[in-house]
């Protein structure tokens, strides 16, 4: 995937595609039907290196849990997600919820002791473990009475050693998935050698996820995984640093969201939002957007939008009939629809914003939605005798920002 950025002003304009973008590729059953999907990572510039790998892991599980969501992905199958040995003694994959992720140890890692321990301790957790490209004989065999599935790559195989590999395997209770399957012969093949799942352009090629094309400020990141580390962080800073980064704000509210599903929660305020995810899930999820982005990146940190988002939480802490907080999310999420290409059904449904909020961006009405149109017409010079209010506020904002950029 390639990808742009552009500039004007105070606002940079978000890349065409993302540059941690997801593809995944269905696993499916005899009758080809989707039992699952592999998650891959399709960054530029990120293959090759073993800390790479891990880069690629994080950008995976940043991209499943926070831009697109694991249901979205899913479907209710398990998502296989690829882990080298860094990513997998780091306790960040434990983000990663259990009940819909098998960890996939890729051909590559060394087992060790700490190794098997580290696997048996994840499995312990409610984690499937599948071992990618086994190969008889090598080190990956002591992982195979912990894992419950394992792929072999057929072009890699002697086809007279699938039955034989595929009757050992099953005697220990693994589920075999035949990987590489590019023809017809081949399947047929390996359904003759009693595999049970199958994976490869036979199929389907990896097929791209798209999602936002939000990432974070990395400075932003490393100040709140600072704070977050602290005996009792105040929810006050927290919430200061967070609404920060309009990126930030975006993800923590669909982190939340997730952790939401079932329980018929609106969400209201990235204070909300906060409390929701808890400062330790915060945290991890912090460091794994560090991880999944190369220094140097460019991200969507739009001036302009917040200043927006921040005046209009000024302008609502002045009127009694509007909650600050929602008059934050409102304005930032209608500066990213107007300024930065997104899609306002989109970002809505992903950070599960509430009616009021919804209304207010949708349709400009209500309380919210007249503090966002005054406020941004003002901003946007169309309206320079604005309410006296909204001028204060625009100023206060551009002071705010000026103060962030100081800090960051």
């Amino acid at each position: 995937m390639t990808s742009t950025t552009e500039s004007s002003g105070l606002l940079t304009r978000p890349r065409q595609t993302s540059p941690t973008a997801l593809a995944r590729q269905p696993i499916v059953d005899r009758h080809g039907r989707a039992y699952g999907y592999e998650l891959l990572f399709r960054g530029s510039g990120h293959a090759g290196a073993h800390h790479d790998g891990d880069r690629a892991t994080a950008g995976v599980l940043v991209g499943a849990a926070c831009d697109i969501g694991w249901s979205t992905l899913g479907g209710g199958r398990p998502l296989f997600v690829n882990v080298g040995t860094g990513m997998l003694h780091d306790r960040v994959l434990e983000l990663a919820p259990p009940q819909a992720t098998v960890l996939e140890v890729l051909e590559d890692v060394q087992v060790d002791e700490a190794t098997v321990a580290r696997v048996a301790a994840l499995r312990a957790l409610g984690y499937d473990i599948a071992l990618d490209d086994f190969v008889e004989g090598s080190s990956a065999e002591r992982l195979v009475p912990i894992a419950r599935f394992v792929k072999i790559d057929v072009l890699a195989t002697p086809a007279e050693r699938y039955e034989p590999l595929v009757a050992r395997l099953h005697a220990g209770g693994a589920v075999v998935v035949a990987e590489k399957v590019e023809d017809a012969a081949t399947f047929q093949r390996c359904v003759d050698a009693g595999f049970d799942l199958f994976q490869g352009y036979w199929f389907a090629r990896p097929a791209e996820q798209q999602s936002m094309d939000l990432s974070p400020h990395r400075v932003v990141c490393l100040q709140l995984i600072a704070l977050l580390a602290q005996d009792e962080p105040d929810l006050r800073e927290v919430e200061s640093l967070v609404t920060a980064d309009a990126a930030l704000v975006v993800r923590t509210l669909r982190m939340a969201n997730s952790a939401a599903v079932g329980a018929g929660r609106e969400i209201s305020s990235v204070r909300q939002a906060v409390v929701m995810v808890g400062p330790k899930a915060l945290s991890g999820w912090v460091a794994l957007m560090l991880m999944a982005h190369a220094p140097g990146e460019n991200p969507l940190t739009a001036a302009e939008v917040l200043v927006r988002a921040r005046a209009c939480e000024i302008v609502a802490s002045g009127r009694q009939r509007a909650a600050a907080g929602a008059a934050f999310l409102a304005g930032l999420v209608s500066s990213l629809v107007d300024l930065g290409g997104v899609l306002a059904d989109e970002l809505l449904d992903a950070i599960g914003a509430s009616d009021e909020i919804r209304h207010a961006v949708l349709t400009r009405s209500g309380p919210l939605g007249d503090i966002i149109t005054e406020v941004f017409a003002h901003v946007a010079g169309e309206d320079e005798d604005a309410d006296i209010s909204v001028q204060l506020a625009h100023l206060a904002a551009l002071a705010w920002f000026g103060q962030l950029r100081q800090l960051v």
